[in-house]
């Protein structure tokens, strides 16, 4: 086994520990610390992205409103409160000299994106009060898995581009595993929590497969930035694994949906 793949298994065993224990075992100020935390450091890693294009924010300014942000996500504030922080990057964008339209419109962007999409994780959270902390936990595995089936079956047999103009490494083959892996996941894991197992096999199979393919749409999704920029990962900080919004843009789609189906279920 190469040292690259040894290093990227240490890295994502290192991540899934600490998420796990938060998840699991943490009350919900907790989660609602590790999503303000990640959200910080991928608003900065996705600024510099901007910043290659010439489209320079303010970073500060966003990192503050995505944090207050996930925290009306923790006081159950959220959707309402998101007219808050996108009004304040409607007005700063205003008072920016010179004038620059774009400005107000990444900003805005960027708290949809890195603010209310991972504050997700902590509305789910609040939803799921009552239920296994497994039902928090299932996306997050479900992403994992997804991406990590890809990844290898994509290196060992992967022929086909999935889409080579956005991310020229990811395959049909990987595609398909991540796919396969999501629905057998949903199946087994959904089957045995509140309020899934009355579902048919088949409809958490089903489920599975919407997920998976939510995973893959928020990796390329990430993808479009990084393409347009000339660049593979967001940072380096996390070695093989690349950054912080490297390692969660599969998240950012898979949880909202997975929370909004739990919604409808309840």
């Amino acid at each position: 086994m190469s040292r690259r793949i040894v290093n990227r298994l240490l890295v994502g065993a290192g991540l899934l520990a600490a998420v796990s224990v938060v998840v699991l075992l943490g009350p919900g100020t907790a989660v609602a610390a590790l999503v303000a935390l990640w959200s910080v450091l991928a608003t900065l890693e996705f600024t510099n992205i901007l910043a290659r294009a010439e489209i320079r924010l303010n970073r500060l300014l966003l990192c503050v409103l995505n944090v207050i942000t996930v925290a009306a996500a923790y006081f159950n504030r959220l959707p309402g409160f998101l007219v808050a922080p996108l009004a304040v990057t409607f007005l700063a964008g205003i008072t920016h000299k010179p004038p620059r339209p774009r400005t107000p419109v990444y900003s805005s962007f960027t708290v949809l994106y890195l603010g209310f999409l991972p504050a997700h994780l902590v509305m789910l959270r609040n939803a799921a009060d009552g239920l296994a902390p497994w039902v928090t936990f299932f996306p997050l595995v479900l992403t994992w898995t997804n991406d990590t089936a890809a990844y290898f079956i994509g290196r060992l047999f992967g022929r086909h581009p999935l889409a080579p103009n956005i991310s020229p490494n990811k395959t049909l083959e990987g595609l398909f595993a991540g796919l396969t892996t999501s629905a057998i996941l949903a199946a087994l894991w959904l089957s045995r929590l509140e309020p899934f197992s009355s579902r048919p096999v088949w409809w958490l199979a089903v489920t599975g497969l919407g997920l998976g393919a939510l995973a893959h749409a928020g990796d390329l999704f990430e993808s479009l930035f990084k393409r347009a920029v000339g660049i593979k990962d967001s940072s380096g900080v996390l070695g093989e694994h690349g950054g912080f919004l490297d390692r969660a843009d599969s998240l950012l789609f898979v949880v909202p949906g997975f929370y909004y189906l739990l919604l409808a279920l309840r």
